[in-house]
Formats: structure tokens, C-alpha cells, sequence
């Protein structure tokens, strides 16, 4: 015979279950007491003081299970009878949690469930929730309901009403609603306070419109609202942005002499994060000491981000100062601050000190692949190839993480530069086979690896791997082809893949036309070259004078020397930078058709100009000139120009020297020169002989 069955045990008595209600530690399981009490103990009232308790313990730590708990109440044959204050902890909750519709049934519910009836701040808790949880329409026409009686009350909006209402719109991007809906505020006899301000703030700072939120922080102090430090970081945060510098600190000296408001540590991030970004490292500094001396204690974060800003700036005793004090103050170091450091010390080419930080991130436990992908571009960057890729093949065997895309372009892209494009080669061949993931990096520093060495096709075979493998290419990987091509006089592949780029829908940049421009004209293809430039200027790019270099040298080439000067007149016209390349590219043309006093022009030109001194092409490509007109003279002062700017002439002066004086009957003296050249080529290898030895 089976068993007989157990009898169900007897529940603990009332004052035992009520303990546990009380003091279980779990809010879960004091609402399974209370579901036990109420279903065994039927007709004995649970204080209320007790609900109201297990009610906020539920709403600061386990939302989700406040339905239950509601749901008990109307079992109660002795129904509570709640304030409004009960319904606002429900439905904050339920708003904070992002469960809109147990807000919205709770809401309907509040007379039954909690014996109260909704005012105006359970409306705005519930108007939160839909907000909170991006139900914008929902939101809308609930804020709409109030006015028109919905839910069985009509009531007035508030300020709190329309604080979040001026949320949701800021949210959604809808600015120009949000600031017609401030303007009206006073109309409606609802003064804005500093919430409004700083929700107005932030949604026109998100939205590109710092100069009307600076604005309204100019206005406040008429209307009596006094700017809390919520706004300054709001207009902070919007300056650093923007990259204005300038604002940035108004804003800031006004906030530090504001006597109503002062920096918190939020401001202080704010401040830290976006100077160090700008670069502006005295300035940090200083609003560093700032901090430290209002006894506001920097955290984790903002040490972080002082680290950081220190190592981009070079500054890496410095960050490992303030990485001692984090260790003294006994903050708990994250990996990021590790990375930060590991990449501040490899950059300024301090390995040795780099891995005694990478050790430590080992002994903490809390390495992460973005640590070694720091380490190994370090480590390239500082050309020890065999310990990156020892690193490389440590991490491939590592259990707690592995190569992602990102490795893997840092370790292509480490070897192409490093001169192992072999080796680069088969790593991305190895990945690729083998189903790991890569990005648009990897195939592009294999690309322009190949394009440089002259290995175009195979660069045109990464190419085609890479679109065979679903990675779309992108305007660099484009233009190393094109340049690929052109270097190899190969223009109409160039052309070809500048179709292709067109056609898979990836925009051309100035580097493009520029290079398929100085193809074009090099190639002596000029009309095309001509198309080129007229498409580039329909496309919305503006010449520059790459562009204007490439055209002259190539107007030059034909023999149109006009054109060539009338695009020279207009890079003066436009104010443009001409360097000593265009410069070099138009005295040779002017040169090679026999305009050297043209030439000479603009050299004197040059002379006269910052930054644009001539260099020994400059003279050598107007001594030519000067020999093939018999300007003899000139050609005499233009050497001893040379000599006396400190040039050292090289086997193409002598040469030209040596020509141009044989070719004018002065062949005297140009064996002379010729010896010259001969002695001071002995005078080099003496010099280099011995200083090797």
C-alpha cells in the first residue's frame, strides 16, 4: 500500500509570519509571507504600516514584483486606506523600471488598490513612466487627457507637469516644440525654475544649439532663477562639444563666480574630460588643483580621465604620479586606466615601463583583449616585431579572451609598416581562411602596403578577396589602388577602379581626384584630366594646390604656359599656400619654354615669401635655364647664391654647371668645375669612411 499522505503543516503563527515579513532580507520572499498570511489568516488585518513598508522595499529594490503585492490588497477583508504619497512610490517605481503599463494598470487602479484617488503628482508619476519609456504618443495624450477631464478628473498641469513634458520633447529631437512650450510657461501663469532651464539646456545643447542655450543661462538671473551646477555642466559639456574652448571657460569662471553655485564632481569631470581632449593640458591642471583644494575627492573616473589627458600629452611621469596616488588612496583601479598608461608609455618609446603595467594587469585578473591590442601596436610602433607577435600567439592560446577584428588589422597593419608584408600577407590569408573576423583596417593596410612596394596586383587580389568576403572597401583602400595604378602608369585601371568606387556607392574624396589628376596629367592625358577637375568642383570640393600643381605641371608639359600662369594667378588670387613644390613645378615650365626671366620672377618671389625658401632643385632647375639661354652671367650669381645660402651642390648642379659652360664656349671652366665636383666627391667618401671607422 502507498503511504499515506503527510497532513499539510501548520503555518507559523501570525506573530512569527509577521517577523518574517519584517525582517527577510529578500523582498521577494516577505511577499511570499505575506501571501502565506493572507491566504491561511483570512480574517486578520496586516497593519498597514507594515504594507506601506513592504511596499517601499519592493519599490526601491524589486519592482517587478510589486504587481503581487498589489495584488493581494483587494483580498484584504479590511482594505487599507493609503495618501497619495503610497501611490507616488508605486508609480515611480514602476516609471524608474521602465514598466509603463503596470504604472498605467496600477494608476487605474489606485482607489481599489491603495483607497486613494489620483491628484496631479500621481498624473505627472504616470506621464514620467510613458516618457521614461520613449512612449512619446502615449504621452502626448495623456498630458492632452488632463485638461479634458480623462480618468474621471480634470486637473491644472504644473510646473512638474510641464518639466516633463519639456523632457520628452528635448528626448524626441522636437526643439522647436520645446522651446515654444517654454516661452508659453509664463503665459500660463507657471513660472520655470532652474529644472526647466537645465532640461531646456540640454536638449538645445544635444541639438546643436549652444548659443541659445548660453543664452538662457544669461537670462535666469533676470527672472530670479538661480543657475545650479546641473546647468553649467549642461552648457560645459555642449562648449566642449563643439571644440569651443573659449565658451568653455566663460562658462566655467562665470560658475566659479557665482556665489549661488559651485562645481561638483560631476563638473569637474566634465571640465577634466573635455580640456584633455582639446589638448589643453595647463588648464587641466590648474582646475585639477582646483578640485583637489574644494576637498572634492577625485574617484576612479576622473583620475582616469587625468591619466589619459597626461599621456596624450607626452606627460607620462606625470600620469604614473597620479597612478601612485590612486594606488596610496586605495581606489581600485579599472583596466582602462592600465590601457591608458600602456599606451602613454609604449608612445613615447618607454616599453620596458609599459610591461611592468601590462604585468599588473595579469595579477589583477582584469586583462582584456583591448589591453593586448594596445600593447601589440606598442609594440610595433616601437619596432620589436618579434614580441608583438610572441604577444599575438600568447593571446591566441589565452582562455579568458581572443583575437578580435581589431587585433588583427593592428597586427596586419604593424607588419605591413614594419617592412613583413609577406608575413602580413599570410596572416590575413590564415584569418580569412580560417573564418576569423576582419574589418575594412586589415584589407586596407595590406592594400597600401602593396600599392607602395609596387606590388599592384597583388594588391588588386586583397581587393577582390576582401569584396568576395563581404567587406565593403572604403575611399582609402580606393585611392591606394588608383595611386597603385597610376605609379605604375597603368591609368586606365585607375580610371576602371574609380568607377568601381563610384559604382559600390562609396563617395571619391580630394585625395582621389587629386591623385587621379596628377595621374591623368603625368600620363599626358590633360582633357582628361581637364573632366577630372570639373567633375570635382560639381561634386562640392574646392582645388587645392595639389590639384593646381598637378594642372600646371601638366599645362607646363603641353606647352601651354598661359594656362599655366592663369592658374598660378588665381592660387595667388585665392590666398592659397603655394609651397616650394608648385613653386619648383611652374619655374620649370617657364624654364623649359624658354620664359626665364618669367622663371626668374618668380623665384624672387619666393625669396620674399615665409616658409617658401628655394631649395636646390629650385637653383638647379634655373642654372639650366639660365646655360640654354646663355645667360652666363646670371647663371654665375645664381651658384654663388647657392654657396652663400649654405646649399651643398650636388652631382646634378655640377652636371648642369659643367654643361652650361661647355655649351657657351667655356670649357676651361668647366673642367674646372669639373674637378671641383670630383674633389669634393672624394672630400664626401673620406668623411664617410671615417666617421664609420
Amino acid at each position: 500500500m502507498p503511504p499515506a499522505a503527510q497532513p499539510d503543516p501548520d503555518p507559523p503563527p501570525i506573530h512569527r509570519l509577521l517577523e518574517l515579513i519584517k525582517s527577510e532580507p529578500d523582498p521577494a520572499t516577505a511577499v511570499a509571507h505575506l501571501e502565506l498570511l493572507v491566504s491561511t489568516r483570512p480574517a486578520f488585518p496586516p497593519p498597514q504600516p507594515l504594507l506601506f513598508h513592504l511596499l517601499r522595499r519592493l519599490a526601491t529594490s524589486a519592482p517587478s514584483h510589486l504587481p503581487r503585492l498589489l495584488g493581494l490588497l483587494p483580498r484584504l477583508r479590511h482594505r487599507p486606506r493609503f495618501s497619495e504619497s503610497a501611490a507616488l512610490v508605486v508609480l515611480s517605481a514602476f516609471s524608474r523600471a521602465l514598466m509603463p503599463d503596470a504604472a498605467l494598470a496600477a494608476f487605474r487602479a489606485l482607489p481599489s488598490l491603495l483607497g486613494c484617488n489620483p491628484g496631479i503628482r500621481s498624473h505627472n508619476a504616470l506621464l514620467d513612466a510613458f516618457v521614461r519609456a520613449r512612449r512619446f504618443s502615449d504621452a502626448d495624450a495623456f498630458f492632452a487627457s488632463l485638461s479634458h477631464g480623462a480618468f474621471g478628473r480634470r486637473l491644472a498641469p504644473n510646473l512638474q507637469t510641464y518639466n516633463i513634458v519639456l523632457r520628452s520633447l528635448c528626448v524626441r529631437g522636437d526643439i522647436d516644440r520645446a522651446v515654444s512650450l517654454f516661452g508659453s510657461l509664463r503665459r500660463r501663469g507657471v513660472a520655470p525654475d532652474r529644472v526647466t532651464y537645465s532640461t531646456l539646456m540640454s536638449g538645445l545643447v544635444k541639438h546643436d544649439k549652444l548659443d541659445n542655450a548660453l543664452h538662457l543661462l544669461d537670462e535666469m538671473p533676470n527672472y530670479g532663477v538661480q543657475p545650479d551646477a546641473v546647468c553649467y555642466n549642461a552648457l560645459l559639456s555642449g562648449c566642449f562639444r563643439t571644440g569651443g574652448f573659449e565658451k568653455a571657460m566663460r562658462v566655467w569662471e562665470q560658475l566659479v563666480r557665482d556665489p549661488g553655485a559651485s562645481p561638483n564632481l560631476a563638473t569637474y569631470k566634465v571640465m577634466l574630460d573635455g580640456l584633455c581632449k582639446l589638448r589643453r593640458f595647463k588648464e587641466a591642471g590648474e582646475v585639477w588643483s582646483r578640485m583637489v583644494a574644494n576637498n572634492h575627492q577625485p574617484d576612479v573616473i576622473i583620475h582616469g580621465i587625468l591619466i589619459h589627458g597626461l599621456c596624450q600629452s607626452g606627460d607620462v611621469d606625470g600620469a604614473a604620479r597620479v597612478y601612485t596616488e590612486m594606488v596610496e588612496a586605495g581606489l581600485l583601479i579599472d583596466v582602462a586606466v592600465y590601457n591608458s598608461l600602456i599606451k602613454g608609455f609604449c608612445q613615447v618609446g618607454r616599453v620596458a615601463e609599459a610591461w611592468k603595467f601590462w604585468d599588473s594587469t595579469g595579477f589583477s585578473g582584469i586583462r582584456t583583449i583591448t589591453t593586448y591590442n594596445v600593447m601589440i601596436k606598442g609594440l610595433f610602433d616601437n619596432g620589436m616585431v618579434d614580441e608583438a607577435t610572441e604577444l599575438f600567439v600568447q593571446l591566441e592560446n589565452e582562455a579568458s579572451c581572443s583575437p578580435d577584428k581589431v587585433t588583427f588589422g593592428t597586427l596586419i597593419h604593424g607588419l605591413c609598416e614594419n617592412g613583413f608584408a609577406n608575413k602580413a600577407f599570410e596572416t590575413l590569408e590564415e584569418a580569412r581562411i580560417t573564418g576569423k573576423e576582419l574589418d575594412v583596417f586589415s584589407y586596407s593596410s595590406m592594400v597600401n602596403r602593396f600599392c607602395k612596394d609596387g606590388r599592384i596586383d597583388d594588391a588588386v587580389k586583397v581587393y577582390e578577396n576582401m569584396v568576395k568576403d563581404g567587406c565593403q572597401p572604403n575611399s582609402p583602400i580606393y585611392n591606394a589602388l588608383i595611386h597603385g595604378f597610376c605609379q605604375a602608369w597603368k591609368i586606365s585601371d585607375a580610371v576602371k577602379i574609380y568607377s568601381e568606387m563610384t559604382d559600390n556607392g562609396c563617395s571619391p574624396t580630394i585625395i582621389t581626384y587629386n591623385t587621379l589628376i596628377d595621374g591623368l596629367c603625368k600620363a599626358e592625358k590633360y582633357q582628361e584630366a581637364s573632366s577630372f577637375t570639373r567633375e570635382m568642383v560639381e561634386k562640392g570640393f574646392t582645388p587645392d594646390v595639389k590639384t593646381y600643381g598637378s594642372l600646371i605641371r601638366g599645362l607646363c608639359r603641353d606647352k601651354k604656359i598661359d594656362s599655366a600662369l592663369a592658374i598660378w594667378n588665381h592660387i595667388l588670387d585665392k590666398g592659397l599656400h603655394a609651397d616650394v613644390m608648385i613653386h619648383n613645378i611652374l619655374i620649370h615650365g617657364l624654364c623649359s619654354a624658354g620664359k626665364v626671366d618669367e622663371a626668374l620672377c618668380i623665384y624672387s618671389e619666393m625669396k620674399e615669401k615665409k616658409n617658401c625658401t628655394p631649395n636646390l632643385v629650385t637653383y638647379n632647375t634655373l642654372l639650366d635655364g639660365l646655360y640654354d639661354i646663355g645667360y652666363i652671367d646670371k647663371a654665375a650669381s645664381l651658384w654663388a647664391a647657392i654657396l652663400d645660402n649654405g646649399l651643398k651642390p650636388d652631382i646634378i648642379t655640377y652636371n648642369t654647371r659643367i654643361k652650361g659652360l661647355c655649351s657657351c664656349h667655356r670649357t676651361p671652366e668647366g673642367v674646372l668645375v669639373g674637378i671641383e665636383s670630383l674633389n669634393s666627391s672624394l672630400r664626401s667618401l673620406s668623411y664617410l669612411y671615417h666617421t664609420r671607422i
